[in-house]
């Protein structure tokens, strides 16, 4: 099931981080996955939650909102999905309205695909009709779970060196 990032998660979101601290930092995704620790917390995630409010925005942000992908019979956050309602221009270049993360030790269980899928769920039931997901081009699993979908390979370009590919989904 996908929750909305909340306070009332702590020890599993704590959880997930320990995991997945070190991956999170190395993949980019600590604008959407904080780094939360025990004193952290609290404030990470109302950033979060503010950001799916569309207050206290960054400059240049547009609102977004964050899911936790949680098994409830193993109380523990799988996977996070952060969906934007709309983008930018530099969303339109790289980013769209859809990034996913599965924590490691979940990863190639089908999770990525699940969590995908209600994520467009949700993105109808707000009004969207198509959305764009972009992923390195190196990244085949994110590929794979994107076509698998529904996603349609738009085109592909470089950012800091690095190849991607735009998909479309029609909802």
């Amino acid at each position: 099931m996908l929750l909305l990032a909340s306070k009332d998660y702590k020890k599993q979101y704590l959880n997930f981080i320990e995991e997945c601290r070190e991956d999170v930092l190395k993949t980019g995704f600590t604008s959407s996955i904080p780094i939360s620790g025990n004193t952290s917390f609290e404030r990470d995630i109302q950033q979060l939650i503010d950001r799916h409010n569309g207050q206290n925005l960054p400059e240049g942000w547009v609102p977004d909102s964050t899911f936790w992908l949680y098994d409830r019979a193993a109380d523990k956050i799988l996977g996070v999905i952060i969906i934007r309602p709309r983008i930018n221009e530099f969303l339109r270049f790289r980013g769209g309205h859809i990034a996913y993360y599965v924590r490691p030790s979940e990863r190639n269980k089908g999770y990525a695909s699940k969590m995908l899928a209600l994520g467009l769920q949700y993105c109808k039931e707000i009004g969207l009709d198509r959305v764009l997901i972009t992923c390195s081009k190196d990244n085949i699993y994110s590929a794979k779970t994107i076509i698998y979908n529904g996603g349609i390979l738009d085109s592909e370009d470089t950012d800091h060196g690095q190849v991607f590919q735009r998909y479309w989904i029609n909802l």
